[in-house]
């Protein structure tokens, strides 16, 4: 038992460090180069370059979407209640929007009701916190459209993916093994 005892704590080591290289995959979608969007737009979703690259809603009375070439976990995502920098438009009825994932199997994996009239200024985003596996399309509902008939036209932008959080336990669990048989009882040195 004795000889085997120094190699526990490198294979913990060894199995943490690749936990961790299974985050290495993050990415985040900042929508800067409309040639290079990481994603596929659906519905009225349109790219537009003022105040940086990002994503809006074109209308606010048809569903729009953001599709996945391939199964994606998405962290979180940043959301304005304005369409562009410098955007006004007397006919805003700023308020609720309703968004939810889908899989592969258009089964719904996420939804969340997101209020945005507290961020109508540009410099002013928030964040969305996903956190969910298995993500092909995300759906942002009509604002217009029942139960909120609200009329604006909200921006995407700063999409974080496949940064796969390693749960804390498995980080105690590693840590407890390399305390425990990285130290050796005193009558094991001699």
């Amino acid at each position: 038992m004795q000889k085997y005892l120094h190699t526990i704590p490198a294979i913990t080591l060894a199995t943490l460090s690749c936990l961790t290289t299974y985050s290495a995959n993050a990415e985040l979608l900042d929508f800067n180069d409309v040639n290079n969007l990481g994603v596929t737009l659906g519905g009225q979703t349109k790219w537009d370059s003022r105040g940086d690259g990002h994503l809006w809603n074109e209308n606010y009375s048809l569903d729009d979407f953001i599709f996945f070439s391939s199964a994606t976990y998405v962290n979180s995502f940043e959301m304005n209640a304005k369409a562009w920098l410098g955007f006004t438009n007397v006919n805003e009825s700023i308020g609720k929007i309703d968004i939810s994932a889908q899989n592969a199997l258009n089964e719904t994996v996420w939804e969340a009701t997101v209020k945005l009239t507290a961020y109508t200024d540009w410099g002013n985003w928030l964040t969305i916190n996903v956190e969910t596996a298995d993500i092909t399309q995300l759906t942002f509902a009509a604002p217009g459209a029942t139960p909120h008939f609200n009329g604006f036209w909200p921006s995407i932008d700063n999409m974080t993916i496949n940064e796969v959080p390693v749960p804390g336990a498995i980080w105690l669990f590693g840590s407890g093994l390399i305390a425990l048989f990285g130290m050796r009882s005193p009558r094991l040195r001699r």
